[in-house]
């Protein structure tokens, strides 16, 4: 007898019909509360099927993680492997919906911290996930985000810090400051 996934099991190593599968054979646990684990799926296009069917079916793309702080977006940048254009789109439904761009967690500090610390990704590949961040108004650059030369330094100094390693962030940030959020990006 082969024990069953449970549905936090299936969202993070399954497929979208492993993770359904899971859902309809443990109808009292509550799957909605899986999302982040389902953005860890090292499967991307599992990933982003499972994901958008949880924001579909009801669960709330604001919700933190009370363990640790964290929301949809600190776990989505934090991967190293993505398909850029899809899980831009869930990005956008994220920030739709509510997932907060300035949340600072404990231990993953702010969204846009995760991806300059995320080495695993170039910020040409990043181009579709700017595209989105920067559609947004509210992204607060005076956050401390941490200490450079025994200063606290805000996310806008950091930035600037790592302009060489993300120069395209640079740009882009300098030019929201200036000029605002850019027109939000349409997808196919």
């Amino acid at each position: 007898m082969t024990k069953k996934k449970t549905p936090g099991i299936a969202a993070k190593r399954g497929t979208l019909e492993d993770f359904l599968t899971s859902v309809a054979e443990n109808p009292g646990i509550d799957w909605k509360r899986f999302l982040p684990w389902a953005l860890s799926n090292q499967d991307v296009a599992a990933r982003v099927e499972i994901a958008n069917w949880m924001l579909d079916h009801g669960a709330d793309p604001a919700r933190v993680n009370s363990h640790e702080g964290t929301n949809a977006l600190h776990v989505m940048f934090g991967k190293r492997e993505h398909d850029y254009i899809r899980e831009a789109k869930l990005l956008q439904r994220f920030l739709d919906g509510g997932a907060d761009i300035n949340l600072k967690a404990p231990k993953w500090n702010l969204p846009i911290y995760a991806i300059i610390e995320n080495y695993g990704i170039s910020d040409k590949e990043l181009g579709p996930f700017y595209d989105v961040i920067f559609s947004y108004p509210g992204i607060d650059w005076d956050i401390i985000v941490g200490k450079a030369f025994g200063k606290p330094v805000t996310l806008k100094e950091y930035v600037d810090l790592d302009a060489q390693q993300h120069p395209d962030l640079h740009r882009r940030m300098h030019d929201y400051l200036q000029h605002g959020p850019s027109p939000r990006p349409e997808f196919n």
